[in-house]
């Protein structure tokens, strides 16, 4: 039997999808009984939920999906609604997609497409198939028809089969995966797909968390599974988030409170953070006037690149998401008001949050309006609009109108699934719930990772005969093309200069422990994601030519490791050729749990049509000898063996000095299952970090993976293979803030805020130099350093009482420059150790930047932190929301 048909007869869930037999729901309000462990080894602690609540709860939220889409104002112009129109224009279930917008709000833009709701597209119970829940609905479909532990094969099965109708990346992947047969999550990575940086993502994906109530850690997890089918970097990051206040509002009675709990899903190394972070200052900062919050949100938020529209960023709705919730203090209209007046993406905005508050305060607390124009007691139906012409639909073999509670059956099956899968239980009227804790990623904090500094501070530079010249190696201000945000990293060699390192040190490493660095890099010629002085052999992954080749100009590059040293050194490295200039950004470094990982040699791998026997030597070779000379219908082929059934990663080392991206067929057991894509690398028989990871379903026990080479892909010389268990992030609990009196607010303005001390200069006489003031970055203060004649000064704190170990520093700062020093600084941190020093940007206020000292190596048991100024008169530097905590 084929895969195909496997799909379509899978198991008896598939009559319930598609059966039009009407499941009454009970509406019944949530019951969550926490249950301790009284004996050890301790039991895992529990949480009951009825089955009625759960269906309440998933009906309220998919209700709430749809009537936010129905509400909300896409893409309005003035952004946000003004409040002269606010009660004019807000209406429940009335706005632009619904058809009804108020004329005075809303001009038709002559797209059938946008009228979701009843006439003249569908009938009086009909809403109409969108993209921030149509694929929502197929996620469900995919996890029924293969179950909880899907993989990322399954996922590209059922997208070709069904022929996913999408916007952007969506569009993208479906073609990638239908026509030229590449994986997830190859499709949704920049390199393939230019929208990879849009919305879909995370508002396709959210609702996965409702298929793990109270299970955060595995809403996260499956979200971004899901989610990285049509993209990667923030897109991704805010999915996760999304999906796991989904698996939290389930036990949840306040909105906020759920905001909350997931924000340790951000990385606290990434934009998304800090958008996070800068959401509720502002919310702080402007208490009562969310109109004002959003205009300082919008002039704070970054660019990516390739986006063609400013107001789909993810950055700017996903923050409003956060203003709509804070501003809304748990009542559902007032965030649902928020969310659809606040501009950009609105539709998507209220989608989330009208989503978010239907799981929170089930049907009893959903508009009226929602229940009367979407469920229509029982008599709605969900079409899946294959008519009108309006892209987000499902091609193929899937339902054209369904009930709303077949949806939610649907949504209930895989909620049992995940339930039993994580040692659960279903009981007659109720589940038995293990708890889940969720923990943030334990990252490596990399000062100015994304250059957005305006400088090269944090990042060193060399060339064959010493530091690189200022022309040969600089931040560059570029909105249009850095990869995020208006600054990226960049290097030029010429006929002097013949190549270029520029790099970060990364500090505070533990030996044995297991690390991915990433980064996006472009070129005109050369250019390599290198590591070195971790304790190993020097390791790069290269990318060449990437705008010629891709017209998309970013690439991202990954290489892990285990770290012998505390240090590392990281970036960015052109080597000897044609003189061209290359550039790196968002620098990201993450522990990851170390793979258990088999390798098998290409040279002791069977192979056909290879010119000259095909094994080779080369001296950077794994085990000194590699396989070229691939003839057109040759191949490849490893025997492996899997411990268990599952997904596996294949990642494998190779080279491509041809002028395009290499493919070749990915056979496994016998079944051809993808494309395998070689992007180009520098040289023939020259290998290094050059991995293609692909997920493979493996069998326990034997397995063959072959690759083929077919007619007109290109030529690739292969190294070796490595069969490993995916790789996943090391999660930690957060670290306790060690400082007191972080941002500066247990005194009103003062010359002598609690907790820190003031060094007034060499000459005594600069004590009046530092200060708190109003404007912080997080809260209402600041500190600041100022005077109007020249000055020395050195704001510090000695915490003590510490356990000796590895910390890292961190803070807001902001300055306007012109100073001869500036600096955040950590010192007598142990005998005769070096003062640790971040240079302050100076971008001017408000432009704030987070700066970075990690690997502070405590031995005595304390650490002076403070900010260091010497200056003419007139120049200032600020700084907020410090933070101490063991790395």
């Amino acid at each position: 039997m084929s895969h195909h048909s496997t799909l379509l007869m899978r198991g008896p869930r598939r009559n319930r999808l598609m059966a039009a037999v009407l499941i009454p729901v009970v509406f019944a309000s949530l019951v969550v009984v926490l249950l301790q462990a009284t004996s050890k080894p301790a039991a895992a602690a529990t949480y009951t939920l009825t089955k009625a609540a759960y269906r309440d709860k998933t009906l309220a939220g998919i209700l709430g999906q749809i009537g936010g889409v129905l509400t909300g104002y896409e893409y309005l112009s003035p952004n946000p609604v003004s409040a002269a129109m606010e009660s004019t224009c807000f209406q429940v279930a009335g706005g632009p997609y619904s058809g009804d917008a108020p004329a005075a709000c809303w001009t038709p833009n002559g797209y059938p497409g946008y009228d979701r709701l009843g006439a003249p597209n569908f009938a009086s119970n009909e809403v109409g198939s969108d993209d921030d829940y149509h694929v929502d609905f197929l996620d469900e479909l995919i996890l029924d028809q293969y179950g909880p532990s899907l993989s990322y094969q399954d996922i590209k099965d059922a997208w070709t089969y069904h022929n996913v109708g999408d916007w952007g990346p969506g569009d993208i992947a479906n073609s990638l995966m239908r026509n030229e047969g590449l994986l997830p999550p190859l499709t949704g990575q920049a390199e393939y797909d230019r929208h990879y940086w849009l919305t879909e993502p995370y508002i396709e994906n959210d609702t996965v968390g409702m298929a793990a109530p109270g299970m955060p850690a595995t809403a996260r997890d499956l979200t971004g599974t899901f989610a990285s089918v049509t993209g990667e970097f923030d897109s991704v990051i805010w999915a996760k988030f999304l999906g796991t206040m989904y698996s939290m509002a389930y036990t949840a009675t306040d909105v906020r409170a759920v905001l909350a709990d997931a924000s340790v899903v951000l990385p606290r190394n990434s934009w998304p953070y800090l958008v996070y972070k800068k959401a509720n200052a502002l919310h702080d900062q402007y208490p009562t006037d969310w109109r004002a919050a959003q205009g300082q949100l919008l002039a704070y938020v970054r660019n990516v690149y390739g986006q063609d529209n400013v107001q789909a960023i993810p950055d700017r709705n996903n923050g409003a998401t956060i203003l709509a919730i804070l501003y809304g203090n748990n009542d559902y209209l007032t965030s649902l008001k928020i969310a659809s007046l606040i501009g950009n993406d609105a539709d998507c905005t209220a989608s989330a949050v009208a989503g978010l508050f239907g799981v929170v305060k089930g049907m009893a607390g959903t508009p009226q309006e929602f229940k009367d124009k979407i469920y229509q007691s029982g008599a709605g139906r969900y079409i899946n609009d294959l008519v009108t012409g309006y892209p987000p639909n499902i091609g193929n073999d899937y339902p054209t109108a369904q009930s709303f509670d077949d949806i939610v059956s649907l949504y209930q099956a895989n909620a049992e699934d995940q339930i039993v899968a994580n040692g659960g239980a279903v009981n007659t009227n109720d589940y038995t719930i293990v708890t889940q804790t969720v923990l943030p990623e334990k990252v490596v904090q990399v000062n100015n990772a994304d250059f957005e500094q305006g400088t090269l501070s944090g990042w060193s530079t060399w060339t064959p005969s010493g530091t690189a010249p200022s022309g040969n190696a600089y931040a560059a201000n570029d909105t249009t093309t850095s990869q995020s945000g208006a600054w990226k990293g960049t290097v030029v060699t010429d006929a002097t200069t013949t190549q270029v390192k520029l790099f970060a040190t990364l500090r505070g490493l533990t030996a044995g422990a297991t690390y991915r660095v990433s980064a996006f890099l472009e070129t005109d010629q050369f250019a390599r994601l290198y590591l070195d002085n971790y304790g190993g052999a020097a390791r790069y992954a290269s990318v060449v030519d990437t705008d010629a080749e891709h017209n998309r100009l970013w690439a991202e590059r990954t290489i892990e490791f285990t770290a012998v040293n505390s240090t590392a050194d990281v970036g960015l490295w052109m080597p000897p050729g044609a003189a061209g200039a290359s550039s790196i950004d968002n620098l990201t470094v993450t522990q990851i749990v170390k793979p258990t990982t088999t390798r098998y040699e290409a040279e002791a791998a069977t192979r056909s049509s290879i010119a000259g026997g095909g094994a080779q030597s080369s001296a950077s070779a794994s085990g000194g000898q590699y396989v070229g000379g691939i003839d057109d219908g040759g191949f490849l082929q490893f025997t492996v063996t899997a411990p268990a059934a599952g997904q596996y990663r294949a990642a494998i080392n190779y080279a491509n000095a041809t002028t395009d991206t290499a493919k070749m067929d990915l056979i496994v057991n016998n079944v051809n299952v993808a494309a395998a894509p070689f992007p180009r690398t520098e040289a023939w028989g020259t290998f290094s970090a050059n991995l293609l990871s692909v997920p493979v379903s493996l069998r326990a026990g034997s397995n063959t993976i072959k690759l083929k080479l077919t007619a007109d892909t290109g030529y690739v010389e292969f190294d070796y293979l490595d069969v490993s268990t995916y790789p996943q992030p090391a999660y930690a609990a957060e670290s306790a803030n060690l400082i007191t009196n972080p941002g500066f607010e247990s005194d009103p303005a003062t010359q002598a805020p609690s907790a820190w001390t003031t060094w007034p200069g060499t000459a005594g006489t600069d004590a009046d130099a530092d200060y708190t003031e109003t404007g912080g970055s997080f809260g209402a203060m600041r500190g600041t350093h100022y005077k109007a004649s020249t000055y020395e000064v050195y704001t510090s704190q000695v915490v003590t009482g510490l356990a000796n170990g590895t910390y890292t520093l961190t803070a807001d700062v902001v300055g306007n420059g012109g100073q001869i020093a500036a600096f955040m600084s950590a010192k007598n941190y142990g005998a005769s150790v070096p003062e640790l020093t971040a240079s302050i940007p100076s971008l001017g206020y408000p432009n704030w930047r987070r700066v970075v000292i990690s690997g502070i190596v405590v031995t005595n048991n304390q650490v002076q932190v403070g900010f260091y100024s010497n200056s003419p008169g007139g120049r200032f530097i600020s700084f907020d929301d410090v933070q101490l905590s063991i790395q």
